[in-house]
């Protein structure tokens, strides 16, 4: 839904937390959801709102949030640090000092509510602008409310404060309408408001929440009450627990996106992580995992227990089950596996198949290359309708450095051949099965890099009864 803003409006994202309740020597903002650092959800959310400024409010870890959120969203925040932790209301004052004179409205939400959609945002910032007070904020009816902040309502029915629960009384603690911490403000009012913040008596902190009482008192607050059947977006993560609830209610979403888009599930529970893209037709089978980066091409299919991370797949491909794809291309009509895994610097080029039990390494396949059953390709450039054998190995690694092997156009690999790189096999050329090939092979010539056979009659019958006559 689109909403024309009235005004410009900024966001501020609240990161600088460090959740002790993760039991974590790292920040929760840098623990993954779907795939995304934590507070990425709502940066993103918010960025999709703002049409002024992102402000990020950084503090624990703050290069490594940083960092992780510049991956991403590559200058189009800007961060200020939070040097001392002095309550969220601190945090908005130091943002502030960023913003200037901004007029407009400020959008301030945490970077621990990664299920928070844009389009609620969009629609609290609206209201603030509608009404005739400076605050607006986001709040929510919990059968079990324990841990959130109380809405306080007068008696003409707005709000009028909010209650921090250590601080509320028994009758308050009863109120089931909790504060979701996402306010719409006036940028005017937030910098009169936050200069007159005193710290609580019970933690000695800022409370954001304080800035609800002043708006009442300037033309009221309006709380904006989300439906109980979205309850779920407001969830913030505090514990492992509260993750892995926030990652299944994202999941949820991603899948339905993707089956609105015309892809075929196998799972309700598929693992499929926020930044994956999937055409229409694509086919995901139970148990696959689709990570980082992955995109996968109209028509292709994605079979049970597969895994790929960071794997572009083209068109009408099979990645067969349980195969094991890391930073690989796949190209138009690829068959790969079973039991196949493809490494980093992977690329196999249209109608190639890789088999089962075959293991891929920073190689190139051209055109109608195989490597259908058990070998090991690693550092090589594999020509077209190229077959590689059965047991065959490239050995690239001599204790000390990586060397490269290359196979023309048209070669024939014989099962269980040893590939001694460097080496190269020239256009036409085939290799003999049992093979150990150390020097180039010319085009159009067979390779025969074997010991001499030699049988030795009646020497098995022989060593039989030696052994039997052994002690």
């Amino acid at each position: 839904m689109t909403i024309n803003f009235n005004k410009p409006v900024a966001a501020v994202v609240l990161c600088a937390g460090r959740g002790e309740r993760m039991k974590s020597k790292k920040t929760k903002m840098l623990h993954e959801v779907c795939g995304r650092p934590l507070c990425a959800w709502s940066v993103e959310a918010a960025s999709e709102v703002a049409t002024d400024k992102v402000v990020v409010v950084l503090g624990h870890q703050a290069a490594e949030v940083r960092a992780a959120l510049e991956e991403r969203f590559s200058g189009r925040l800007t961060y200020v640090v939070q040097t001392e932790q002095k309550g969220t209301g601190h945090a908005l004052q130091v943002a502030l000092t960023e913003l200037g004179a901004f007029d407009g409205t400020l959008l301030v939400c945490y970077g621990d509510t990664p299920l928070i959609e844009a389009k609620e945002l969009r629609e609290l910032v609206s209201a603030q602008q509608a009404s005739d007070g400076p605050l607006a904020f986001l709040t929510v009816e919990l059968p079990e409310p324990q841990g959130y902040g109380r809405v306080i309502r007068g008696a003409h029915g707005r709000a009028d404060r909010i209650v921090e629960e250590k601080e509320a009384t028994d009758a308050q603690r009863a109120i089931n309408e909790v504060n979701s911490g996402i306010y719409a403000i006036d940028a005017a009012f937030a910098r009169q408001a936050a200069a007159k913040l005193v710290p609580s008596a019970v933690k000695h902190e800022y409370y954001l929440t304080d800035l609800v009482a002043a708006a009442a008192a300037k033309g009221g607050a309006s709380a904006q009450k989300v439906a109980p059947h979205q309850a779920h977006l407001l969830l913030g993560v505090n514990d492992r627990a509260q993750l892995q609830t926030c990652e299944v209610w994202l999941r949820m979403r991603i899948n339905a996106k993707w089956m609105e888009a015309g892809v075929t599930l196998a799972s309700a529970a598929q693992i499929i992580d926020g930044d994956v893209q999937l055409a229409a037709d694509v086919y995901v089978g139970p148990g696959a995992v689709l990570r980082g980066k992955t995109r996968v091409g109209a028509g292709s299919r994605i079979d049970a227990g597969a895994v790929l991370t960071d794997t572009v797949v083209g068109e009408n491909a099979v990645v067969h089950p349980y195969s094991v794809c890391d930073g690989a291309e796949i190209g138009d009509n690829v068959s790969v596996g079973p039991f196949a895994r493809l490494r980093p610097g992977t690329v196999l080029d249209a109608d190639v198949k890789i088999g089962n039990f075959v293991e891929v390494k920073k190689s190139r396949f051209r055109r109608g290359s195989k490597a259908n059953h058990l070998a090991y390709v690693g550092d090589t450039d594999v020509g077209e309708q190229t077959n590689i054998g059965a047991g065959t190995i490239t050995c690239n690694y001599d204790g000390f450095s990586k060397f490269e092997t290359t196979l023309g156009k048209g070669v024939f690999i014989g099962s269980n051949s040893t590939l001694v790189a460097p080496v190269t096999v020239e256009d036409g050329a085939y290799v003999a099965a049992g093979s150990v090939i150390t020097e180039r092979v010319p085009a159009d010539a067979t390779a025969f890099g074997r010991a001499r056979q030699e049988n030795k009659e009646g020497h098995a019958k022989k060593l039989r009864e030696r052994k039997k006559q052994s002690p």
